[in-house]
This record gives C-alpha cells, sequence and structure tokens, in this order.
C-alpha cells in the first residue's frame, strides 16, 4: 500500500470512527489517574480503528493510547481514540480522533478528524496539509501582542502544572488571547490552520501530538521543546508556532 493509500485508509477509518461515537449510547466511565478518564467509547473507538488499519496494512504495528502497542513493525500506527475524553465523557462538541503513521522512526501521516465539528485535517510528508481537502498554511503574524495561543496547563503532572501556572501572568500581558480547547490534536490544528499562533503544553504522549505534529510542519509551522535543543517530539514539552513568534514565545517559557 502506498503512502497515499495509508493516509485515505486513515481518513475512512478517523470517519468511521467519528460516525460511531456521534451516535453513542449510555457509557462507563473508568477514573485512569486524578484527572485522566476512560470511557467504554475510548475502547471501542480504538478497537474499531486497530482492527481498520491492521485488517488493511497487517504488515504494520498498532500502539494505541488505551491498549498500548505490538512490537514495532518497519510502520506503525500510532492512535488516540478519542483525544479529549473529559469534553466527551460531558457532552462537550471539541473531542477529535488522531491517527499518525511512523515509518523507520519517522512521522509520514497525520490525520485529525473533530466530529462534533466535522473537520478532517490531513497531512502527508511533502504535500502539504488540509482541512476538508483545501490546502491549509499558517498564519503570518510575527508579534506576540498580535498573537492567539492555545495551552494546556499539564494538569496531571503537578511539576508541569505548576510551572505553566507560573507563566500566566506575563503571557498574558503580552499576548492578544490565550485558548484552552481540551484536545491537543486539535490544538496542533488550530495552529497549522492559521487559526491561532502557538500552542504550549509539557508532558505529552506520543499519541496526544503525533498526528498534528505532521499536520503543523507540513502547513509551514515549527514544533520543538521548550528548552534550547529540546526535541519536544521525545520530550512531549511542546512549542508548536507559526515559526514567526517562536523564539519570542520560547524567551518567554524558558
Amino acid at each position: 500500500m502506498t503512502i497515499l493509500e495509508k493516509a485515505a485508509l486513515a481518513e475512512r477509518t478517523a470517519r468511521a470512527a467519528g460516525e460511531m461515537l456521534e451516535h453513542h449510547g449510555a457509557f462507563k466511565v473508568r477514573r485512569k489517574a486524578e484527572n485522566d478518564f476512560v470511557t467504554e467509547m475510548d475502547l471501542k473507538s480504538e478497537q474499531l480503528i486497530r482492527e481498520a488499519l491492521l485488517t488493511a496494512c497487517p504488515e504494520d504495528s498498532f500502539f494505541g493510547e488505551e491498549t498500548g502497542g505490538d512490537e514495532q513493525a518497519a510502520g506503525r500506527w500510532i492512535v488516540d481514540p478519542i483525544d479529549g475524553t473529559a469534553n466527551f465523557m460531558r457532552g462537550q462538541r471539541l473531542y477529535a480522533i488522531s491517527i499518525a503513521y511512523e515509518a523507520s522512526g519517522e512521522l509520514l501521516i497525520g490525520c485529525v478528524y473533530c466530529p462534533g465539528t466535522d473537520e478532517l485535517f490531513l497531512a502527508v510528508k511533502g504535500r502539504g496539509a488540509t482541512l476538508n481537502g483545501a490546502p491549509i498554511r499558517v498564519s503570518e503574524t510575527a508579534r506576540l501582542r498580535d498573537s492567539i495561543i492555545h495551552m494546556g496547563f499539564g494538569h496531571r503532572h503537578p511539576a508541569a502544572l505548576e510551572r505553566t501556572l507560573g507563566l500566566f501572568p506575563p503571557l498574558i500581558k503580552a499576548l492578544s488571547d490565550v485558548r484552552r480547547s481540551g484536545t491537543a490534536a486539535y490544538d496542533l490544528c488550530c495552529v497549522a490552520a492559521g487559526r491561532a499562533e502557538a500552542f504550549v503544553e509539557l508532558s505529552l504522549n506520543l499519541y496526544d501530538y503525533a498526528a498534528g505534529y505532521v499536520i503543523l510542519t507540513e502547513a509551514g509551522g515549527r514544533f520543538t521543546g521548550w528548552e534550547v535543543g529540546e526535541d519536544g517530539l521525545k520530550t512531549g514539552n511542546l512549542l508548536a508556532t507559526n515559526g514567526h513568534v517562536h523564539e519570542a514565545l520560547r524567551e518567554m517559557l524558558i
């Protein structure tokens, strides 16, 4: 299967999972940890996605938030079946299905679908990024004062939460505005689509941002860690921007 065929498969699978999630009945909820929940629908979504992807691509391996992963093959699907579970379980519309594809350690496909808004973000490395089939690019805004940033608080990790909260007063004064959606995958796509200039959060997991990384970078954005020289893909400390405000924002974070 070619990389473009795999991208089309990711899109079909994300839409199928979204269709199921949009028409769910009652479901059970379990607390995984403080401020961290899993619903019966997270598990059903991951099962649907896993079966669809591996039936079509039996040569690949799978790594999902809820069930973990197999031994890595030449290609690997990285999946968050519901990014924004807290939103989903409370009936809020902003949650996403995130599917990434990695080959030989390189992220090549990013697919993020938000069923509540019917927005499908898709990117293939070297081929640009789209929203519902139309090309998207990051914004040209170059001043922090004119910038909107999306943030996560790292609220499941006490040290990350304290560090993030300490940044709030200077950030609020320096920026145009701040948003928190509750889904990192969607936040990254908002930067990719030029709706915001940056997204920052500490201590995320690979399935939270793998697909969004491909979409953002293919839309012309920049993705690093918070510290100079830090690889955000490895640490999960994300500084994702339109590129123009990257260094100015980093100075405020460190």
